[in-house]
């Protein structure tokens, strides 16, 4: 990978200056992307590298891409190493020009800590820890675009209250829900933000990233906390393999016990362009009311 970027980096530089112009902005995912969207008016261009149904963890950039990112205007990306083999690609890019990570207005003791100076990036599902984020993102967009500024204040001030409204509906029923049930599974863990702000367990069968690997004593663990909670259903998720959630089906069986595969959630991409999934506020409103579904 770094041969591929260190040779094809100066070439897309070199074409990037004589092409036409790319995306005016570009975000990495399809979350970060909303999020622009819902700030920026109409005729500014935002664009996705990676559409609904892409895990960002394992995906990796090809020539297209380098292009892409260093066409573009300005950049959008979540950070946390969330997109990590573009990691070294986004660091260059923005010695050149405006780069943005969404998760840099958090501190470290906000951040979900998986290993040594190592924080679990999927910060965009507690969705009053995302307001913020969208916040300083707005204040952001307003110095690269100054003559949009009262139009992306506006759209930020509406666009945090209907965040805020969502957090607030949902923990409020889910504590209508007894503790003993509010508890989820789902394929890898990228839940622990949902799960620390709405006050659910969460216990995914793979790490925070995809690409780790997981044994025979992870689903064994995680069919027992299955068997031990009672759960009923276990998720899949629209951007990730759902083979290893089927063999966990068949773990829990095994021990006794029976859960259904539940619709799969959305995690690490939105659904497609054109649905009410296709924004982060609604993949919220369908992942909550199926897990709300789960524990009735």
């Amino acid at each position: 990978m770094k041969a591929l970027i260190k040779f094809l980096l100066p070439i897309t530089l070199l074409v990037s200056c004589e092409a036409p112009k790319g995306a005016e902005v570009l975000a990495t995912t399809s979350v970060v992307a909303d999020a622009a969207r819902q700030l920026l008016p109409p005729e500014v261009e935002v664009q996705a590298l990676m559409q609904s149904n892409i895990d960002p963890h394992s995906y990796k950039p090809v020539e297209k891409d380098v292009h892409a990112i260093t066409s573009a205007q300005i950049v959008l990306h979540n950070g946390l190493h969330l997109e990590g083999k573009m990691t070294e690609i986004l660091e260059k890019v923005s010695l050149t020009k405006p780069v943005y990570e969404m998760s840099e207005s958090l501190t470290s003791l906000e951040l979900i800590t998986v290993g040594p100076n190592v924080f679990d990036p999927h910060i965009w599902f507690d969705l009053k820890l995302w307001e913020r984020c969208v916040s300083e993102l707005a204040l952001f967009l307003i110095e690269q675009y100054p003559e949009y500024s009262v139009i992306i204040e506006s759209r930020s001030e509406a666009y945090s209250a209907k965040l805020l409204n969502a957090h607030n509906t949902f923990y409020n029923k889910s504590n209508e829900i007894p503790d003993s049930l509010r508890a989820i599974v789902t394929a890898h863990d990228a839940f622990s933000y949902f799960g620390r702000a709405y006050g659910v367990k969460v216990k995914g069968l793979q790490g925070v990233s995809t690409a780790a690997e997981f044994g025979v004593k992870d689903m064994s663990n995680t069919a027992d906390f299955i068997v031990k909670t009672g759960l009923n259903t276990v998720f899949t998720e629209t951007s990730v393999n759902s083979k290893s959630i089927e063999a966990l089906q068949e773990a829990v069986e095994q021990k006794g016990g029976k859960v259904r595969l539940g619709k799969p959630l959305y995690s690490d991409a939105l659904g497609e362009q054109g649905t009410k999934e296709a924004t982060l506020i609604g993949a919220f409103k369908y992942n909550t009311t199926q897990i709300l579904n789960s524990w009735k």
